[in-house]
């Protein structure tokens, strides 16, 4: 599951959803402009280009379904990397004019011109559907999403920042802590919208009603946590593991320096049998130890003979630095 798979995966299953009305459609068309076509700056033509041919086709199917408007697709193959490039335009200005203004995006300016305006046509949203249709269009047009399962990391580019702050507003409206930088691109910088928490994502691909997409990642989240809880649960083993041995040579240490300073005579009968109990077992836990006592102990009658004994042996150590 690469990025480029999985992000084309959620495009190809975005490409297929359509808003149930015409606000919907125009929000999700508006913003596919706005993130991922070129338009000439006399809004003369429009062209979007995508290696995905069914973005392609939803903005064909938006443009006829909208306008009653047919734009060109074609295929073009790059020279260098042998990519499919999938195309879709329209060099009608009329047509072009028309579209644009119908979505709220062209100005008129003096003397027959016109001017693009990347925007969000916040007048003609007026419903929550329409804005998670306009977030799902920013995606198609301009957004990545790496494979969960590397990293968790969407993002959502474009050159215009007053577009891309409005945009984080509008994303907010769904409890999306959207974060924004800029990056510079060649000669051009862009305005990155991004989201880093698995769980924030999960929550933008249930705005876009990408539910597929949404349950791979689910299932991907799920794993990864398994899997971290199984590494967790190992080294929270192996830890408690180190502590026990060291517990244990410590003891062993402990009476063999009294048995070599005092003799086994000195130490009481109950701390002499611990004490060697210990030595002749020196990788048994404190219940195993117990066991092998006569009578048995538990594991805390186990535990305060060898405290006794590192104690004594203490004791002895602090007396024999004194006199020295």
């Amino acid at each position: 599951m690469s990025q480029h798979s999985f992000s084309a995966g959620v495009k190809n299953e975005l490409s297929k959803k359509y808003s149930a009305d015409e606000e919907g459609l125009r929000a999700e068309f508006a913003a596919i402009l706005n993130t991922g076509a070129h338009i000439s700056e006399d809004c003369g033509s429009i062209q979007i280009q995508s290696e995905q041919e069914s973005i392609v086709k939803k903005v064909f199917t938006l443009a006829e379904k909208l306008f009653r408007i047919r734009m060109s697709v074609s295929v073009r193959t790059g020279k260098q990397h042998q990519t499919v490039q999938h195309l879709a335009s329209l060099t009608e200005p009329a047509e072009v004019r028309r579209i644009l203004d119908e979505l709220g995006l062209l100005s008129s300016l003096e003397g027959g011109r016109f001017r693009y305006l990347r925007r969000i046509p916040e007048e003609q949203i007026t419903k929550l559907s329409s804005e998670q249709a306009y977030i799902r269009g920013a995606f198609l047009g301009g957004g990545s999403l790496t494979d969960p399962r590397k990293t968790y990391h969407l993002e959502l580019i474009n050159s215009c920042r007053e577009h891309q702050e409005g945009l984080r507003h509008m994303m907010r409206h769904f409890d999306l802590d959207v974060g924004m930088i800029m990056r510079s691109r060649g000669r051009q910088d862009v305005y990155v919208l991004y989201l880093k928490e698995g769980e924030q994502i999960v929550d933008l691909l249930n705005v876009m009603q990408a539910y597929t997409a949404l349950m791979d990642l689910e299932n991907v989240r799920i794993e990864k946590e398994v899997r971290n809880q199984i590494n967790r649960s190992v080294n929270c083993e192996a830890a408690n593991l180190q502590k026990v041995v060291q517990a244990a040579l410590k003891q062993v240490e402990d009476i063999e320096y009294l048995v070599r300073h005092l003799g086994w005579e000195s130490l009481p009968p109950p701390l002499a049998q611990m004490a060697k109990i210990r030595l002749e077992h020196r990788e048994e836990s404190l219940q195993e130890l117990g066991k092998l006592l006569d009578p048995p102990v538990g594991r805390s009658g186990v535990n305060h003979r060898l405290r006794r004994l590192s104690q004594m042996a203490e004791k002895l150590r602090q007396e024999q630095k004194n006199e020295e």
